[in-house]
């Protein structure tokens, strides 16, 4: 059976308005009225969209609408909105079938314009006072034909032909098939201090538009204090520290949480982002603020540097882990470890052996995949500077077969570096701590927050945990902070205490709290 159906609809859109000027005040209504095949563009009011050849339920037809203060005065805009279908036949019909939207208008920046029913008209106020030259958002983005729409359609039979039975359906001309929907905006600005009587409304309109929130990355590293300029003690021990490594081109800047007390407490892996407290939330720890890279999803191959915060889990696993020993073999290559595994798969999507512990939806919502440096290092006779730098070199671990593409690795959970328990040691917190980790133990290493909960959850004391970096010249040792705070290295059978590592995405801002212990940072993601 062969069926032939036609279903066309063409989208017309018009913008109409009225230019006057009054005693009272200033006012200005901008009119232009086009039809959905073509383009129209005026002084205050521009529209942009393609036209469709033919369309059809299910079609998305790009549209924006803005509106530009081409005066000398400051503006209130609003704009009217109405729409109407009309059948072939040119009889009315509804906006909407067994309940749906025929046309859905996709709505653009909705936090920026409020839609009011007034004298039983439509309208959408932009929010703010539009100065000269100023130009709104856009009111929508596109309009779609619902794809739930059905067509109103004749159907004949024709079985002339033997064996072959032919269905023909043409248009009623009483449907949402070839008909014409039409769109119309109302734009009208008036004379900013006036709209309220000039309107007779009581929606208002901001004299300013507010500064766009602050990445949470951004607000504390400008917050931070330069440890080049500034010694840690009592007034400066909750405060982030800006730290620089190398010199010249190649210096890297830094903002870390040192001391044995920053605040530096934030609410992660929620129940639910709306939501923010101790008993639906972890308490995490802000590591601090670093430039990072992760790929690009516009451009395969390409990656983009953005500045993210870097969180830690606030306490290690209940369970000590295994770092790689699988078939009888150590091995500490961590892009092939069963823990790498565990972290970026049971455990990021809480399911199998995670199912209770795992990260929920609130924290994958903002967290992003990033590189993580992987180089080899030794442990005993080296600063925290050279454990930076060895860290970001060039030695691979000892399983990686001399694999230079095995010096970085791009996930979402990873672990800390050892330079990150041992520079929050810097600046004068602990000399001897910042200088040799090694010899770091004892009183010496209660001196720095990170140890300090390198805990097993449901315990007390610090106990052995695992680093992400090797141990340089071994197949098989993975460096780890010692239960009295030295660092040393482990084989990858050992068991050893776990704390997830992750990177915020670089839209996350701060809404709440202040850091300390008992007013942990609210966390959101910036609209």
């Amino acid at each position: 059976m062969n069926n032939k159906k036609t279903v066309v609809a063409l989208l017309l859109v018009a913008i109409i308005g009225v230019v006057g000027l009054t005693v009272a005040y200033f006012t200005n209504t901008a009119t232009i009225e086009n039809e959905f095949q073509t383009n129209s563009y005026g002084t205050t009011v521009e529209e942009v969209f393609t036209s469709p050849d033919n369309w059809t339920p299910g079609t998305t037809t790009p549209k924006t609408l803005t509106v530009t203060n081409s005066g000398n005065l400051d503006e209130a805009v609003r704009v009217e909105v109405m729409e109407s279908w009309m059948s072939k036949n040119g009889d009315p019909l509804p906006l909407k079938q067994n309940g749906n939207d025929a046309a859905i208008i996709n709505w653009a920046n909705t936090g920026e314009w409020t839609k009011v029913t007034e004298n039983n008209k439509i309208y959408y106020y932009y929010n703010y006072k539009l100065a000269p030259t100023e130009t709104t958002s856009t009111l929508l983005s596109s309009v779609t034909f619902n794809p739930l729409i059905t067509n109103d359609s004749d159907c004949e039979t024709d079985t002339s032909v033997s064996g072959v039975q032919t269905v023909t359906c043409d248009s009623t001309g009483d449907g949402y098939d070839d008909a014409t929907y039409t769109l119309t905006f109302k734009i009208e600005t008036v004379q900013y201090d006036k709209y309220a009587t000039a309107w007779g409304t009581n929606v208002e309109v901001l004299a300013a538009k507010p500064e766009p929130p602050q990445p949470a990355s951004q607000y504390l590293a400008e917050n931070a204090t330069n440890a080049a300029n500034a010694e840690y003690n009592n007034e400066t021990k909750g405060k982030m520290f800006i730290f620089t490594h190398g010199e010249g081109t190649n210096a890297v800047t830094e903002s870390r949480y040192i001391g044995d007390e920053p605040n530096n407490y934030v609410y992660f892996n929620c129940d639910d982002m709306s939501s923010q407290s101790a008993s639906t939330c972890e308490v995490w720890r802000i590591l601090g603020v670093f430039d990072v890279e992760r790929p690009d999803p516009e451009h395969q191959g390409q990656t983009i540097t953005e500045q993210r915060m870097k969180l830690v889990r606030g306490s290690d696993f209940a369970t000590t882990m295994v770092f790689n020993y699988t078939n009888n073999t150590y091995n500490n290559d961590w892009t092939v470890s069963p823990l790498k595994t565990f972290l970026n798969g049971d455990y990021y999507n809480r399911s199998g052996d995670a199912t209770s512990y795992g990260l929920k939806a609130s924290a994958r919502s903002i967290i992003d995949e990033a590189k993580y440096y992987l180089g080899a290092s030794a442990y005993s006779g080296v600063t925290t500077e050279q454990l930076y730098a060895n860290e970001r070199g060039n030695t691979v671990c000892g399983a990686c077969n001399s694999d230079t593409k095995k010096l970085t690795w791009t996930g979402s959970v990873g672990l800390m570096y050892p330079s990150d328990e041992y520079m929050v040691y810097g600046n004068g917190v602990n000399n001897t701590c910042y200088t040799n980790p090694n010899g770091c133990s004892g009183t010496n290493a209660q001196a720095g927050w990170v140890y300090n909960t390198n805990v097993r959850e449901g315990q007390t004391s610090p106990t052995y945990t695992w680093f992400l970096s090797s141990y340089a010249d071994s197949s098989y040792n993975v460096l780890h902070a010692n239960s009295d705070g030295h660092l040393r290295g482990s084989h990858s059978s050992d068991s050893n205490g776990v704390r997830p590592v992750v990177y915020l995405k670089s839209d996350i801002k701060i809404t709440e709290g202040t850091g300390e212990s008992g007013s942990p940072y609210k966390l959101e993601t910036i609209q």
